[in-house]
């Protein structure tokens, strides 16, 4: 995740809390332990065709059950996890769900709920608030006539924002988020304009990660070129709110490269002593982090470096303790990333602040685990050269 609003205010003079602060441990600590997205169950009322999870229309008895939920929670409270994601599927269709949020914030966890929003109304904010949620996420791709055909659920777009009105006026923290594409880009605007009419403090625009249903069908992603334009377009929305002071935050995710593309931008608007104030929290944020400070655990007790890598199974929390799973290979691997990624990725001068981004990628147009990732949209010339670090260049 891309903090993009409090990047661009740090590039032009304000300040975010630093890596030392209480509000930044989490993000930029390397010791932390990681956050873990839950996706409690693998049901779903809608039918989203870029669901990473490829949800289904019926519940999975094979889901994890209230008891094993509750001694997961347990072990991972040991291990010091600081927040845990009830994502699905749609998690408010599962049963059990208020009460396993509860027992995770009593066991001092911070609680988020990721949901699609049309099953929030009022007794159900009521409901997250007391029993301790600290944010609710919700996913909306675009205006009514698109959102709702897109996610296959009519009235979609209407009770989702209805949701998150309900949530505000619990006094929740909310977000909004849009994975964009081809199929959505004209939608952005409008959208961000609606989110901030309602003054909700967040967007999110995500990528296009090639997993769940997108595994294989993913050709609507943007290309390298629609990629620049769009993420330009982000930042100058951002840096427009900025201005007007508004109450909405942009931040993005899915696609390290932001990061770079945002100190190109910075430079060039904000100046150099900006640019670099930005680039070394860039650096201290280090990129995609699969497998180190996020981890997914599926409906069925699998592990993965993170929720869209279900290919990459690490164990299961009914067969071995977390601890256990935590020793998997692979996430050794994970931790020395840039000296095993190839190519474009392998040989470009900002892997510290990017790290080859999302791997599921590459492995999903068959170019290796290690291969470049295939929507990165910096150019031959902008990843080339001394590495922007480097004692020399800063000093210049």
């Amino acid at each position: 995740m891309l903090m993009i609003s409090d990047l661009l205010e740090l590039a032009r003079g304000g300040g975010v809390p630093g890596p030392a602060s209480e509000a930044g441990r989490g993000r930029y600590s390397t010791n932390a332990s990681p956050v873990i997205v839950w996706n409690v169950i693998n049901h779903c009322n809608m039918s989203c065709p870029h669901c990473y999870a490829a949800a289904i229309h019926k519940p999975d008895p094979d889901d994890l059950t209230g008891e094993e939920g509750r001694k997961l929670l347990k072990e991972l409270a040991g291990l010091e996890v600081p927040a845990v994601i009830f994502s699905g599927g749609e998690p408010l269709l599962r049963k059990d769900i208020f009460d396993l949020i509860a027992y995770a914030k009593e066991l001092g966890h911070r609680p988020h709920l990721s949901s699609n929003g049309v099953m929030i109304d009022r007794d159900t904010a009521r409901r997250l608030r007391e029993v301790g949620i600290d944010y609710v996420g919700i996913s909306i791709d675009g205006m009514p006539g698109f959102n709702d055909e897109y996610r296959g659920y009519e009235h979609g777009f209407e009770r989702a924002f209805r949701g998150a009105e309900y949530c505000l006026e619990e006094g929740l923290k909310v977000g909004i988020r849009m994975t964009v594409s081809k199929k959505n880009r004209d939608q952005f605007d409008e959208l961000l304009d609606h989110v901030i009419a309602l003054k909700i403090p967040r967007f999110y625009v995500s990528h296009l990660v090639y997993a769940g249903r997108a595994h294989e069908d993913h050709g609507y992603d943007l290309s390298p070129e629609e990629n620049r334009e769009m993420v330009r377009h982000i930042f100058e929305r951002a840096d427009a709110l900025l201005d007007q002071k508004s109450a909405t935050r942009i931040v993005s995710g899915a696609n390290d490269a932001d990061g770079p593309f945002l100190y190109f931008y910075a430079l060039e608007r904000h100046g150099e002593l900006g640019a670099r104030r930005l680039l070394n929290r860039l650096k201290a944020r280090t990129g995609n982090t699969a497998g180190e400070r996020i981890l997914n655990i599926d409906n069925r007790g699998n592990v993965h470096p993170d929720q869209f890598w279900s290919e990459a199974c690490l164990g299961n929390v009914r067969h071995s303790s977390f601890t256990e799973i935590m020793k998997n290979p692979l996430l050794e691997q994970l931790r020395h990333r840039e000296d095993y990624l190839q190519g474009k990725c392998g040989s470009c001068r900002f892997k510290p602040a990017c790290r080859g981004s999302h791997r599921e990628r590459s492995l999903a147009v068959g170019t290796g685990l290690w291969g470049s990732d295939p929507s990165c949209y910096l150019t031959e010339s902008e990843v080339q050269g001394v590495s922007p670090w480097d004692a020399r260049v800063a000093q210049s």
